[in-house]
């Protein structure tokens, strides 16, 4: 009996083109779901075989190849990643991170450090979307979970954006990997494939994330056509490169880790 393929994936709206169709071949493929956080030491631990990681812990790991031609990344708004604070931006102190994110916590500290010129007090948040209660100045909130949020009397700060008006550059927040020394046949041309459709079915995708999320059709089609881009081309390389470039300076990833592609 061929032993089943592990695909560990995020379960946010902004995966869903990413995995489309692979549930089909429930004998050949499992899909695991779990939040950004846990995937990377999920592969480590070979409880998975292939995962989508947040693009930070690509350079923490130093041990993975990337799937080539695919990620999770913005150009500009991405409406998915976002501080929610109680007072003006520039005056924030202090900051609750989402503790199912690693690549948007990195993202957080660079844009309030580089930009703003902030260096607040930082500790970890898991209250979903119920930030009411929070007694810091902000609260990075990701995923779903940040759509969700109605956001009357906080000042917001989309990260995607935020990224994009200092840089100029596209933000990467998640890519395919595997070890980098393990060989899977046919990998990199199953999850293209499988991206590449769920390209092309993005309005029934839009349909059915509308009804779980609760969110009208028509956001949840922009959110998967607009705010998030599923290219790794020359222009998301090069953004994620000034992210780790700005990671290694502020000290969030070793430096001398290069970009290395998948070739099976």
């Amino acid at each position: 009996m061929t032993k089943k393929l592990r695909i560990g994936a995020v379960p946010y709206m902004n995966a869903k083109p990413l995995i489309y169709g692979l549930d089909q071949h429930p004998d050949e493929i499992e899909l695991v779901f779990e939040v950004p956080s846990l995937l990377p030491n999920m592969l480590n631990n070979d409880q998975i075989d292939v995962a989508i990681v947040p693009s930070i812990e690509y350079f923490r790991n130093g041990n993975y190849a990337i799937i080539p031609d695919i990620s999770i990344a913005s150009i500009g708004t991405v409406e998915s990643v976002k501080i929610f604070s109680k007072v003006p931006i520039q005056n924030i102190r202090s900051a609750a991170l989402d503790k199912s994110s690693l690549t948007s916590c990195a993202l957080t500290k660079i844009i309030l450090r580089e930009q703003y010129r902030l260096s607040p007090q930082y500790t970890q948040w898991n209250k979903q979307y119920d930030i009411t209660s929070t007694d810091t100045d902000a609260v990075l909130i990701i995923g779903d979970n940040a759509l969700k949020i109605i956001d009357n009397g906080y000042v917001t700060l989309d990260l995607g954006q935020s990224w994009f008006e200092f840089t100029g550059l596209p933000f990467v927040y998640a890519v395919w990997v595997v070890k980098g020394n393990r060989h899977i046949s046919g990998i990199n041309d199953l999850l293209k494939s499988a991206k590449e459709a769920g390209i092309r079915s993005v309005k029934a995708l839009a349909t059915t994330e509308s009804q779980r999320l609760q969110l009208s059709q028509e956001r949840c089609l922009n959110y998967l056509t607009n705010s998030i881009r599923y290219e790794f081309g020359k222009s998301e390389i090069k953004g994620l490169l000034a992210f780790y470039q700005y990671a290694v300076s502020l000290g969030l990833a070793p430096k001398g880790v290069e970009i290395i592609f998948n070739e099976s």
